[in-house]
């Protein structure tokens, strides 16, 4: 068996698209190929896939062809027709290869036929071309005549079975043995010999190809240079995977800014170099130094280099001081009713009006919360400032320090602390793995900013469809969800905003999603009996059946559930339950437990369960006198009401776990 090799090299790759499309491409490549063990290499200038000792055998099958039906195919005296003849012909048969075989009904003559399937590398250079053109990526380009789409420019592709090139395509790029080194250390074109030593070839040539072993490069050489000076290091989150893609063989770089920029806010300094140049700040126990660490894609000769990275720092630095110490002239205050000339929505008005909006639904949360006059107040403020920093000249450089910077501006002004942490805080969680607002009034009016913009948005027609959500409506539903359940809050939506039916119809869908990993079963079962304007409530009780699932008394719970709704006719609404028409034992210790249970835990139905399966084993609920039948059925109604408190049962998959 052979290696099988695929290249496909490009113009610099963005960052950002490089593992989304390693991913698809090798989803697509184990469809066709039927290997699931791909191994994916990716850099900026290439996506590569390779498969060991790969075996490319074309599968035969047989397959049957079914001619007329036997009393056509012959005549009365057993010789073929012309119907039999022709069909022999069409097939390049003999009568020797006829066979008699039943097809539904009817007996049929047939033949028998060897098909040889393509193989698994004639199926890739069939699919070729339209695989890579079938890349997700969010933007595509055109380079040629060919009219052919790619994230960038495809140069070459070296795609090897062993020795052997294959015959792939991509408009008039034929596929050959060549692949390229570093762009800059070694860009010369080297033929491959073979498949299996393309990632030793590539190392030669000052190119890690393996997408985790460049970033663990990446985190090592960061963290040793930042330990060398006395730090650790300080940068964003997902930092290092962007640099690990914009380079094919890391370099580090240590450099050093003045120290009055260490005036700026820590976040701003780390958010000034990792926004515009990638860069790793370092931090000691005392607070920010004043080096950077950068990854470079070349040999850092002579500092050069590194001087020019200190350059292009030091503009970059005195700009954001400059703004900041202009900013900070400027009180919040003054910068609210400056709002009005900043659009929200052309539907739903200016920021300044959101604002107003998000203030008064604040303020109305806080009160049904029952929350204290002080922390009303600390809301009222807080909503008030909230927005006020997207008119300061740092957030309008650097639109990923909003709320930071309203955070930094109102301390700076003297405002209370916990309000100038709600400005910050009301942003917050910006992510499934983001932290959560550390107070009630921040959580207040971060539930109140989501709510605001969840229903005004949805109402103007921007509900998002497929992979397109402009405003972020699924993540500002998430955090919505994670703040009622991480403080508790049982409040019903309907009572604070317009709850139209795009807007139910659409926190429905995201509340599934939200509680997913709890079992879709578990869910449905629970949103048939619990209001999705009440989140929280569907929350708790998803939580509660999933904890419980696999216990004894919950099977016990569900087969008695099971059993009572079974025999309920469709639409039954009937409850009127006649103790004197209770004539057996059964039936009469049933009602009367009914009636004495208070259920505050689901498991404690299954108390029931005897009871019901004696009512069942021993009373025909059916009853030929009317009156009987229908009291039977108004007491199990009852019953399954007292289930439905908690979900509908009969959603719930019990065979097979939780899903």
């Amino acid at each position: 068996m052979k290696d099988l090799l695929i290249e496909i090299g490009t113009e610099e790759l963005p960052a950002r698209v490089i593992n989304p499309a390693v991913t698809y491409l090798k989803e697509k490549l184990s469809e066709i190929l039927k290997r699931e063990d791909i191994k994916t290499y990716a850099t900026p200038r290439r996506l590569a896939f390779f498969v060991k000792d790969f075996e490319n055998v074309a599968q035969e099958r047989e397959e049957v062809i079914y001619g007329p039906p036997v009393k056509v195919a012959y005549d009365e005296e057993g010789k073929p027709t012309r119907a039999l003849l022709a069909f022999l012909e069409k097939n390049s048969a003999s009568p020797e290869e006829v066979e008699r075989l039943q097809k539904g009904e009817g007996l049929y003559v047939a033949i028998r036929r060897r098909v040889r399937e393509k193989s698994p590398l004639e199926r890739l250079t069939e699919a070729f071309e339209e695989l890579l053109l079938s890349v997700p990526f969010p933007k595509t380009m055109r380079w040629d005549s060919s009219s052919l789409r790619f994230s960038r420019p495809i140069r070459w592709i070296c795609a090897l079975y062993g020795e052997e090139v294959l015959p792939l395509r991509f408009g008039r790029l034929q596929a050959g043995r060549s692949t390229y080194g570093h762009r800059i250390l070694s860009p010369q074109a080297v033929e491959l010999k073979s498949a299996g030593e393309y990632e030793k070839l590539l190392k030669d040539l000052y190119v890690v190809a393996d997408y985790r072993e460049r970033l663990g490069m990446v985190e090592a050489f960061v963290k040793d240079e930042a330990y060398a000076l006395g730090g650790e290091p300080y940068y964003p989150e997902g930092l290092e995977e962007e640099v690990a893609n914009l380079v094919e063989f890391p370099f580090a770089v240590v450099g050093k800014f003045e120290e009055k920029y260490l005036e700026l806010p820590e976040r701003v300094i780390m958010t000034v170099l990792a926004h515009h140049q990638r860069f790793f700040c370092v931090r000691s126990g005392t607070g920010l130094l004043p080096y950077f660490i950068a990854i470079s894609n070349n040999y850092p000769r002579d500092g050069i280099i590194v001087k020019g990275y200190e350059k292009v720092i030091r503009a970059r630095l005195e700009d954001a001081l400059f703004f900041y110490r202009e900013d900070l002239k400027t009180p919040l205050e003054s910068l609210v009713p400056k709002l009005s000339e900043v659009l929200f929505h052309p539907k739903a008005g200016s920021m300044l009006e959101k604002v107003q909006r998000v203030k008064e639904l604040a303020l109305k949360v806080g009160r049904r919360l029952g929350l204290s006059e002080e922390k009303l107040k600390k809301i009222e403020r807080a909503s008030h400032l909230c927005k006020a920093d997207l008119l300061t000249q740092l957030v309008k450089e650097l639109d990923e320090l909003q709320g930071y910077m309203g955070y930094v501006y109102a301390l700076k002004q003297g405002e209370d602390e916990e309000v100038a942490k709600a400005i910050y805080e009301h942003y917050l969680p910006k992510s499934s793995s983001d932290q959560l607002p550390s107070s009630e009034v921040s959580a207040v009016l971060s539930l109140a900013d989501r709510l605001d913009s969840l229903s005004t948005l949805i109402k103007a027609g921007e509900t998002p469809s497929g992979s397109s959500d402009p405003y972020g409506l699924r993540r500002l539903s998430y955090g919505l969800f994670a703040l009622l359940e991480a403080f508790g809050w049982d409040i019903d939506l309907s009572e604070l905003v317009e709850f139209t039916p795009e807007l139910e119809a659409f926190l429905r869908q995201r509340l599934e999603a939200y509680l997913d990993p709890y079992g879709y079963d578990l869910v449905r079962a629970v949103l048939e009996v619990k209001n999705i304007r009440r989140p929280y409530e569907v929350i708790k009780a998803v939580k509660e059946l999933a904890s419980i699932r696999y216990e004894e008394e919950f099977y016990k719970v569900v087969e008695a559930y099971r059993r009572v709704v079974r025999i309920l006719p469709e639409g039954w609404d009937d409850m009127r339950v006649d103790e004197g028409l209770l004539l057996e034992r059964e039936e009469r210790e049933l009602w009367e437990t009914v009636k004495k249970l208070e259920v505050k835990d689901m498991k404690e139905l299954a108390f029931l369960k005897p009871y019901i399966d004696s009512f069942f084993d021993r009373v025909l609920v059916m009853d030929p006198k009317e009156e009987i039948r229908r009291n039977r059925l108004a007491l199990l109604l009852h019953i399954k009401k007292l289930f439905g408190r908690f979900a509908d049962l009969s959603k719930v998959v019990i065979d097979g776990g939780a899903r």
